[in-house]
């Protein structure tokens, strides 16, 4: 694949644990405690804040070479101490670095023992909830860390009782646990159908204001918003459960449909025209209501800035990377958008990645013959980029090392973006959100050009043939 695979360079991926603070920081009064070393707090609090732009607390149990001689519980005990008398929180989620996990610490226990000498019960309205999660930094991706973390979330707040015939009470609302990639912005939209849609729904995590609060007066230790923990404990009383993302295993829907009897499914990250078909598709199926007339113009306004930029988006070579799932939309709506995807990338590795890419592409565009690459790294995907010669980069903030040295263009999207404001606002999902992408995307390509007239492209067929398959072939 690249004459440098002997080593790991410069990762396209974030570490397991970044990934349990997305999911964590998306609960209603919770901390995270990272269980390791000082400097992996240190960093994933500047590189959320950097993000965000919002304050981001972690904890650290501040492993030191003692703790990895002679074991972390006492470390684990003080740090959890100190954020009980810090930060007050309602839940703690602690979760375990590589130092702890290779020193073979067993967190849980360490907590029960813990809550034993502390006098801390179980019961979720009176004591303080600790969720510890296995999240080292060599296993995976953030993308394995957000999930196992979700998990073990649900889990602690839905489990099931000792009882088999304890009585359930049918809430009539639908539970939605999406993947990693949504940015504030996103969950706000998706808020907002299910308000019209569902009316009682449960938003697992819900970032739409941890993420990105509005400006107090007092700055409060924890930030406000998240998904309130007795809506968690709830969870396995909803009517269905409804996973955002095809790609990535949702632990926490196969839980509930499992331990629980909820009914799950699953719909891509709703980007683009037909993902946001498929999602509408499913509330109804699910709901039995129909889709608000707001939609259904939004749709049309789509459509048709489709046809007012086709003429500028025919053709065009496009290499995108970032999240599996995130990745998988967006390449259907380059697809939708008459766009050769020439090379699709993602750093983490996922079994079922590379299948779920041929097969939209085989759907929408079966001439196409991209390069698709899994679990890679920027080095890479610098190789890749130089045999596919795309025209445009889709991604993070991290591919602009290449996009500067081949003077391309890149659309950034997804997590992290570090070298420009306003990630947390940026729209993607819905039609609403496809409408303001594909502006992004076709202004960037103008500026690129210098023309406000339609570019010669050659036929899709071009690119299907003899430089789809150099591609693929110098890449072998």
């Amino acid at each position: 694949m690249t004459k440098r695979n002997y080593t790991t360079v410069n990762p396209c991926v974030m570490c397991q644990p970044m990934g349990s603070a997305l999911a964590f920081k998306g609960i209603e009064n919770t901390m995270v405690l990272y269980h390791g070393s000082q400097g992996c707090s240190t960093y994933m609090r500047l590189h959320l804040a950097h993000h965000f732009r919002e304050p981001v607390d972690i904890a650290s149990s501040s492993l030191s070479e003692k703790g990895a001689v002679y074991g972390g519980r006492e470390n684990l005990k003080k740090g959890l101490r100190n954020v009980i008398n810090r930060y007050n929180p309602k839940v703690i989620g602690v979760a375990t670095t590589c130092l702890a996990e290779t020193i073979g610490d067993d967190v849980p226990a360490i907590v029960r023992e813990f809550k034993e000498e502390e006098g801390i019960g179980d019961d979720l309205e009176k004591d303080i909830i600790i969720v510890p999660v296995s999240t080292p930094s060599y296993g995976e991706s953030h993308v394995s860390g957000y999930i196992k973390a979700l998990d073990a979330i649900v889990r602690t707040f839905a489990e099931k009782p000792g009882d088999e015939s304890a009585e359930k009470f049918p809430n009539e609302k639908l539970n939605v646990i999406p993947v990693e990639s949504l940015s504030p912005a996103d969950v706000r939209e998706l808020k907002e159908v299910f308000e019209l849609m569902a009316g009682g729904y449960i938003f697992l995590p819900d970032i739409s204001e941890t993420f990105d609060a509005p400006l107090r007066e007092d700055l409060p230790k924890i930030a406000q918003g998240g998904t309130s923990l007795s809506e968690i404990a709830d969870m396995p009383n909803s009517q269905a459960s409804l996973g955002l993302g095809i790609v990535s295993k949702n632990l926490a829907v196969k839980y509930l449909e499992e331990s629980h009897d909820v009914p799950g499914s699953s719909v891509p990250i709703p980007i683009g025209l037909s993902n946001t078909d498929s999602f509408f598709t499913e509330l109804v199926k699910i709901l039995g209501c129909p889709i608000p007339v707001k939609y259904l113009q939004e749709r049309g306004r789509l459509l048709d800035a489709m046809v007012d930029v086709h003429k500028y988006l025919y053709g065009v070579k496009a290499a995108i990377y970032g999240d599996p799932d995130f990745v998988f939309s967006l390449t259907t709506f380059m697809l939708e958008l008459g766009m050769n995807p020439v090379l699709i990338a993602t750093g983490s590795k996922s079994r079922d990645f590379e299948a779920k890419i041929r097969q939209i592409v085989e759907k929408i565009n079966p001439e196409l013959e991209p390069l698709v690459l899994n679990g890679i790294d920027f080095d890479t995907l610098n190789d890749a980029v130089s045999q596919c010669n795309p025209e445009i980069l889709i991604g993070n903030s991290n591919g602009r090392y290449i996009a500067k040295a081949r003077n391309i263009p890149l659309v950034r999207v997804g997590l992290p973006i570090h070298d420009r404001v306003g990630a947390q606002r940026i729209l993607t999902v819905g039609y609403r959100g496809a409408m303001e992408f594909l502006d992004r995307i076709t202004n960037a390509i103008l500026e690129a050009t210098d023309t406000f007239t339609a570019p010669v492209q050659a036929e899709s067929a071009a690119y299907a043939g003899k430089g789809n398959e150099e591609c693929v072939e110098g890449m072998r």
